[in-house]
């Protein structure tokens, strides 16, 4: 299957949906959908903050917190929920997305933070095309509920060669994804003629699959947390080696 007909049946997802309000709940839009309750849209920013603290600690042996501005690279920011977050502790912040749609709520959240610093970048090809737009390597980069929507391993081991690419030897960062144990509801898609109907459970690896990805992209994976049984949720820990 073409890149172009993969990029296609992506953006009739995420840019061109047919229910905007729908497109915007998936995309984590504040005040819409399950977002229409402010304290949960903030806790997804809370928690990331929480996990760059834990890696921290881990590193650091003991409780540490960042103080001075760091550059973050994100992919898949949607409706800017990390990005409100971090922005108070980012120098730059690149929001990397395929909707031109979410890159302007994200600029909005940014502006109403007083944020000068967020570098919006439209992704409209495969994943490795991005990489010419981040003028400087980033100290921090995450992803979260993202890496489940990519249509295939390949895109998503792009990604994250395009992350790594990115990022300075030592900089630390996580990335959320589904895992596959076998459950079918989670196998993901065949083909990408069934992405529009399957999308939110597009692409999902096994836990040692990811792993062995992350090693071969030149990450060392410093541990795996938040590993749901639920959702097959499983948060990867990095770090740039």
């Amino acid at each position: 299957m073409s890149k172009d007909v993969t990029q296609r049946a992506i953006r009739k997802v995420w840019e061109n949906h047919d229910d905007e309000e729908y497109r915007r709940d998936q995309s984590h839009w504040r005040g819409h959908g399950r977002w229409a309750d402010d304290k949960l849209w903030q806790s997804i920013g809370r928690k990331s903050i929480s996990r760059f603290n834990a890696i921290l600690n881990y590193l650091r042996k003991g409780p540490q917190t960042w103080t001075s501005p760091k550059s973050f690279l994100e992919w898949g920011p949607g409706g800017g929920a990390n990005l409100f977050a971090l922005s108070r502790l980012a120098s730059r912040y690149y929001g990397i997305d395929i909707s031109n749609k979410n890159l302007a709520e994200c600029q909005r959240i940014a502006d109403g933070r007083n944020f000068t610093g967020f570098s919006p970048i439209l992704l409209a090809g495969s994943p490795a095309t991005v990489i010419d737009a981040i003028d400087r390597p980033v100290n921090a980069f995450l992803s979260t509920a993202v890496f489940q929507h990519f249509p295939s391993k390949s895109y998503g081991e792009e990604a994250l060669r395009t992350i790594a690419k990115a990022s300075r030897s030592g900089a630390i960062g996580f990335i959320q994804i589904r895992f596959d144990n076998g459950n079918e509801k989670y196998r993901g898609i065949r083909d990408i003629s069934e992405y529009e109907e399957k999308h939110i459970r597009a692409n999902s690896y096994a836990i040692d699959e990811f792993w062995g990805l992350c090693s071969k992209c030149e990450f060392e994976v410093l541990y795996v947390s938040d590993v749901s049984s639920v959702a097959n949720y499983a948060t990867f820990n990095l770090m740039r080696k």
